[in-house]
Parts: structure tokens; C-alpha cells; sequence
């Protein structure tokens, strides 16, 4: 959820992973214990830790499956959490993978390097799945309600560990299906605007436009439907800033892609 490189700390973890560096700003630790604290029974640290924890390898999958996209297609990635997300970026860019020039040849393979970050959460999904049915336990799945998809799991009799693999099918999937969702600077939004950019001279004004009336109605859902305040405020304000870039980009303050 990151439209640029967080600065660097003093604090920053550092280390690198499949030759891919890799930086936290401690800003990821922060939301990560705030949220943690959120949906934990009464701020029980140890639900705290194992949700901090599943939000640490989730993300981090995440944005390596943009990572090895983006060297699938040649350059050199670099990963950065921060707050309630990642960012994965190629040396030669200041922003994201996103924001370089490019032809508009070049709309599949960025298609592609945006959608592989949820996919490798749904991948991580499917092995939680298959570990669990591994061990004795059966998986469950539902579809539809305001949830869109739940999920169940029988067997598993340790309360932490049903609670990490609970954390890590809920980021990994309810997260990842909201990040396809065509909305700024969500991958869905950077989805919508290369797809839209290719058949439209307009494009950009379109997938704001797209980014702003999606937002809004999430808002709204995850306020009236889903009773979650969390999720109302966070669409609500990527709403209002598609809608604060779109009055920039039609006023002529942004060039043809604004980022």
C-alpha cells in the first residue's frame, strides 16, 4: 500500500533474502502490534506476537512474489515493509516497481509483476492447507456472506497454533482478494490503470475514477455490512486520495502518469 520508498532509520531491520535485500522500517511493527492488539482477546501479548508474526511472512511472501517477477523480467528487486504493507521496487525506479516509463508493450509484464504478489499469498494459502490436511485435519471453505469467503478447520486441538493458521488464511486471502480490488495504489489499482492505459488514451483519469466510486462503495460496505470500522476508514481515505490525484491529474499537475 506504499506509493514510494519509506526514508530510512536508525532502527531499520536489514538483511537479504534470495540475493533480494530487504529493509523494515519499524513504522511495520508498529501497525502490526496496533492491529494485533485490535483483534486480540483482551491484548493477550502471545496472540499479539503470533499475529505480528503472520503478518511478517505474509507480507513478506507477498512482496516476493512481486520480487521475482520483477527479476523474472530483468532487474534487480528490492523489498521494504512499512506500516500496513510492502513495497517491492527495482534499482533503477524511485517508487515503486510501477513508476518507470515504459512502452505500452510493457502492460503485460507489469500486469503480471502486480498480480503475483496476491498470488503468492493465495500460494502460501494452499501449502497452509496442505500442511493442515497433512497433519489429520480437514479444511473447510464457504463462500459468499459478508465475508465473501470463511474458512474452518477441524482436528487442529492446539488453541495457538489454530490461531496462527486462522492469522495466516485471513491475511493471505481476505487481504489478498481487497488488494485486487481496482483501487489505488492497492495492486488491483495498478492492475486497472496498465489494462486501462492500453485500450485508452485516457486511462489514467478512468482508473481513478474507477479507484475513486470502488473505494467509497467498500467504505461504506465494511461500515454497514461488515461492521468494521477499520476497513471503512482505510477505503474511505484511499478514496479520497484517487479523488485528490484525479483533481491533480485533470488540472494538469501530474504528467501522463502520475506516478
Amino acid at each position: 500500500m506504499l506509493l514510494g520508498e519509506p526514508p530510512r532509520t536508525a532502527y531499520d531491520l536489514n538483511f537479504s533474502l534470495f540475493g533480494i535485500p530487504v529493509r523494515v522500517h519499524p513504522m511495520f511493527w508498529l501497525f502490526s502490534v496496533i492491529l494485533g492488539y485490535q483483534a486480540s482477546d483482551g491484548g493477550d501479548p502471545t496472540l499479539i506476537l503470533i499475529w505480528v508474526s503472520a503478518v511478517f511472512v505474509s507480507i513478506l511472501v507477498h512482496e516476493f512474489g512481486h520480487a521475482f517477477a520483477i527479476r523474472y523480467y530483468g532487474s534487480r528487486p528490492w523489498v521494504v515493509l512499512y506500516a500496513m504493507g510492502g513495497l517491492a521496487g527495482r534499482e533503477q525506479d524511485f517508487g515503486s516497481f510501477s513508476s518507470s516509463s515504459r512502452a505500452r508493450d510493457d502492460t503485460w509484464s507489469q500486469v503480471l509483476i502486480s498480480a503475483a504478489g496476491p498470488a503468492a499469498g493465495f500460494a502460501l494459502a494452499a501449502l497452509i492447507c496442505l500442511t493442515v490436511n497433512g497433519m489429520g485435519a480437514r479444511v473447510g471453505f464457504t463462500f459468499g456472506g459478508t465475508g465473501l469467503v470463511s474458512w474452518q478447520f477441524d482436528g487442529i486441538e492446539h488453541f495457538h497454533t489454530r490461531v496462527l493458521v486462522d492469522d495466516l488464511m485471513f491475511i493471505n486471502i481476505f487481504w489478498g482478494l481487497l488488494n485486487l480490488l481496482p483501487v489505488y495504489p492497492l495492486d488491483g489499482g495498478q492492475i486497472s490503470r496498465e489494462l486501462m492505459l492500453r485500450y485508452s488514451d485516457d486511462g489514467i483519469r478512468r482508473s481513478l475514477w474507477l479507484s475513486v466510486f470502488t473505494g467509497a462503495g467498500l467504505a461504506a460496505y465494511g461500515f454497514l455490512q461488515m461492521n468494521s470500522l477499520f476497513m471503512a476508514l482505510m477505503f474511505g481515505m484511499l478514496a479520497y486520495s484517487s479523488y485528490q490525484t484525479l483533481q491533480g491529474y485533470t488540472g494538469g499537475g501530474f504528467g501522463r502518469r502520475p506516478w
